[in-house]
């Protein structure tokens, strides 16, 4: 039996590309804020491993042992493992940046279950990737920035926090196809792992549907509007 590989190529890419470098100081500008706030340290350790696979993985060998691939025993370490494997430098570049941004909002809005919704995400993904996704090898972090986005997005319709929807949306104009993903496509595109995310991040924000930011009806933000005129009072 063949097995082919579901995930993204673009060709001829460098690290000269303006939007590859764009993507990278944006992503290192966010954990550098992460750095300073204290709590950092997992959503670092999560991109930095994603690097390092994407580094060894072709010496190693490892997208042969490690990838996802539906129904077979042998590739059920995957469910783990996938996320952190990509077929080329844009297919990375291409995940990074959405991935730090959820992950940022992630820890900064919901620190207390922050762990617990991530690593639900990330292993529900790929269970249900091996269970009912296409004969083929899928890789790739894109199911884990759908479950996120999806959770942030319908976590802040379920709280009515506006910070939320506004910081999904910027999230989708990050990831530019996040919508039709979600549709059968080109075979070269795991779209099964982008619906099984959306679907898994929708779930999880309803298991969470009281937990997260307060909603606006219940922040003063006519106080603090006032508040900010009063402070605007000093420049002047």
């Amino acid at each position: 039996m063949i097995k082919r590989f579901s995930g993204r190529m673009i060709s001829n890419l460098s690290f000269t590309d303006a939007k590859v470098r764009i993507e990278i100081q944006i992503t290192i500008s966010i954990f550098a804020h992460m750095f300073k706030n204290g709590w950092w340290y997992i959503p670092a350790y999560y991109i930095v491993a994603m690097w390092i696979a994407f580094f060894l993985q072709d010496r190693l060998g490892l997208v042969q042992m490690l990838a996802l691939y539906p129904k077979d025993y042998t590739h059920l370490l995957g469910i783990i493992t996938t996320p952190f494997l990509h077929q080329n430098l844009s297919h990375i570049t291409s995940n990074t940046l959405p991935l730090a941004v959820c992950l940022f909002c992630l820890f900064y809005f919901y620190r207390d279950i922050s762990v617990r919704v991530l690593i639900i995400c990330h292993l529900a993904t790929g269970v249900l990737i091996w269970l009912f996704a296409r004969p083929a090898f899928h890789i790739g972090a894109s199911g884990v920035v759908y479950a996120l986005v999806l959770f942030l997005l319908t976590s802040g319709f379920i709280r009515q926090n506006r910070q939320l929807k506004i910081l999904a949306l910027v999230v989708l104009s990050i990831q530019t196809g996040l919508i039709w993903g979600i549709v059968p496509q080109d075979g070269e595109i795991s779209w099964e792992s982008h619906l099984f995310g959306a679907i898994i991040g929708a779930l999880v924000a309803f298991m969470y549907k009281n937990k997260g930011p307060l909603p606006d009806s219940k922040i003063n933000w006519k106080d603090e509007e006032d508040e900010g005129d009063e402070y605007s009072r000093f420049g002047t």
